[in-house]
């Protein structure tokens, strides 16, 4: 059965931001710079190689996953723990001779990171020290442990981040994931990404506008004007919301304000000027 790994955002994104985690036991990990590629089995126990949102990996995944050394031994382990009716699904990181980001340096001997078990019975994923037990029976690398702490406030949590983000500059690694598997929440933080001051919700902001200047008022009712037709034109019911529509559009193309006395624009202008094209 696939399981997809869940999607992991920074603390200012969980659902309460951070606040969550306050009292419970965090894990802060490093990070590898590389593909998520896990390991499943199928209902008759064989072992399939996944990316990162598909339960099947394309070939080249494949090919470069299969010529790891753990990729036999991470077989062994899903076999092994199926031996004992246990479901799970491996994720790793399978890294690359460049890095994606560039943070981590070159590599000549590829190799595939494992970082968390999930238990397709439990519908949880298995706790660090299960996952560290695993890998070393199977010899499998296992991404380390930078800190685990009882944060009592946002202010403590956010000082462990930096502390470990710090260690992730020094240890050239793209930065951290932090886990509280009590409750399953997660969160990463990553080195190459600023610091930015905080701004308000731009959705809330209302931008005050200038207003329409006279050329573009005039240009909008002589569109509306070649559109309605003379013969139409002083007919309000029909001359009206076409000329709302050409004021909306003239005001979002130039960042204008729509004109609120749009009525007495058109009821003010010569049809003269209008047929003139504003001459």
């Amino acid at each position: 059965m696939w399981h997809k790994y869940k999607e992991i955002e920074p603390i200012r994104r969980l659902r309460n931001r951070g606040r969550e985690l306050l009292g419970q036991i965090v894990l802060l990990q490093e990070k590898r710079d590389g593909e998520n590629v896990p390991l499943w089995p199928n209902e008759e126990g064989v072992v399939n190689i996944a990316s990162h949102n598909l339960p099947t990996a394309g070939d080249d995944i494949k090919v470069r996953m299969m010529a790891t050394p753990e990729y036999e031994k991470a077989v062994q382990l899903i076999e092994d723990e199926r031996s004992y009716n246990k479901n799970v699904v491996l994720y790793g990181e399978l890294l690359k001779e460049i890095s994606p980001t560039r943070l981590e340096p070159r590599k000549k001997n590829l190799h595939w990171i494992l970082f968390d078990i999930y238990d397709l019975d439990a519908e949880r994923y298995c706790g660090y020290e299960y996952t560290y037990q695993r890998a070393f029976h199977f010899r499998i690398p296992i991404v380390r442990v930078i800190d685990r702490f009882v944060p009592e406030n946002l202010e403590e949590l956010q000082e462990k981040v930096d502390s470990a983000l710090d260690w992730c500059k020094r240890h050239r690694r793209e930065g951290i994931v932090g886990k509280c598997y009590k409750i399953q929440e997660f969160f990463k933080e990553k080195r190459d990404i600023p610091k930015l001051p905080k701004i308000r919700d731009p959705s809330k902001v209302k931008p005050q506008l200038p207003p329409m200047d006279e050329h573009t008022v005039l240009r909008a009712l002589q569109h509306a004007f070649d559109e309605v037709g003379e013969e139409d034109w002083e007919d309000k019911s029909k001359a009206m919301p076409v000329v709302a529509k050409h004021f909306e559009v003239e005001a979002r193309e130039h960042n204008f304000a729509t004109p609120r006395n749009m009525y007495k624009l058109y009821l003010d202008i010569p049809i003269e000027k209008l047929k003139a094209g504003g001459e």
